[in-house]
């Protein structure tokens, strides 16, 4: 599906989910707030503890760069990589500004403007955001001690090929974070490309399995767990998804 997330529709719906305080992303007393917050939540899956001085961390697939920033507030160097120019233009000019703007939709062409300040622990110095296939990071950009894949896998065409990567990006003792709803579309990953959700030999095999399995031989067995995030597309409708979440260690 390509430019998907190029469109300005898109942008804006990204820009509102990264960056959007929870009043304004779910407007109303009832609903699923507990899926709200996602980036700084998955973030916390890090155990800071055992970060080592001069830390480096990948943001992969990091669309307009919340977790990037999030990542700033306990790691020395912070790289965010997308595919999508215009996420990335809009990163850029968020590390600028400390501001995110963007439009909260509320029917049709109806919206209002809305203006957030990065919060004052985040430091955007530290961060550098790259246009670029986040399956295959340039070697210039070396290794790193924290990895995070969020809501990637099942966007790329072929998955296998960026778990290949992360033994290559990653020092002894990182920590890699990969999740996902598990989403799998043929406009993005052909089915004979996918890591799970069908039956092979009378078994049936889930995505988290053949992660793990294809991560086996240069990770730790992985902590394993969920974490709810809410899309917001115009006041009285939102996307719900359920993150499964793993942490890996590099051995």
């Amino acid at each position: 599906m390509p430019d998907y997330y190029d469109t300005d529709t898109q942008l804006n719906e990204y820009l509102v989910f990264h960056y959007g305080e929870g009043a304004q992303v779910l407007g109303w007393e009832f609903g699923p707030v507990k899926a709200l917050g996602f980036h700084k939540r998955l973030v916390g899956w890090i155990d800071t503890g055992r970060l080592r001085p001069g830390s480096r961390a990948l943001d992969l697939g990091c669309a307009v760069g919340r977790i990037t920033f999030e990542l700033s507030k306990f790691c020395d160097s912070v790289v965010g990589i997308d595919a999508s120019k215009s996420f990335i233009t809009c990163a850029d000019l968020i590390k600028a500004s400390g501001t995110a703007s963007f439009r909260l939709t509320r029917e049709g062409s109806l919206g209002t403007p809305a203006e957030v300040q990065l919060p004052a622990d985040l430091a955007r110095d530290r961060v550098t955001f790259l246009q670029g296939d986040a399956a295959d990071p340039p070697a210039s950009v070396g290794k790193f001690d924290v990895v995070i894949l969020a809501n990637l896998l099942d966007r790329l065409a072929h998955p296998r090929k960026m778990l290949q990567k992360l033994p290559e990006i990653t020092r002894p003792g990182a920590q890699v974070i990969i999740c996902s709803p598990f989403t799998w579309w043929d406009d993005f990953t052909d089915p004979d490309e996918r890591l799970g959700g069908f039956v092979r030999d009378g078994k049936e095999v889930t995505s988290m399995e053949t992660i793990t399995e294809c991560l086996s031989d240069d990770f730790s067995p992985p902590v394993i767990g969920d974490e709810p995030f809410l899309i917001r597309q115009h006041e009285r409708k939102f996307f719900m998804s359920v993150a499964h979440v793993g942490v890996w260690t590099r051995k």
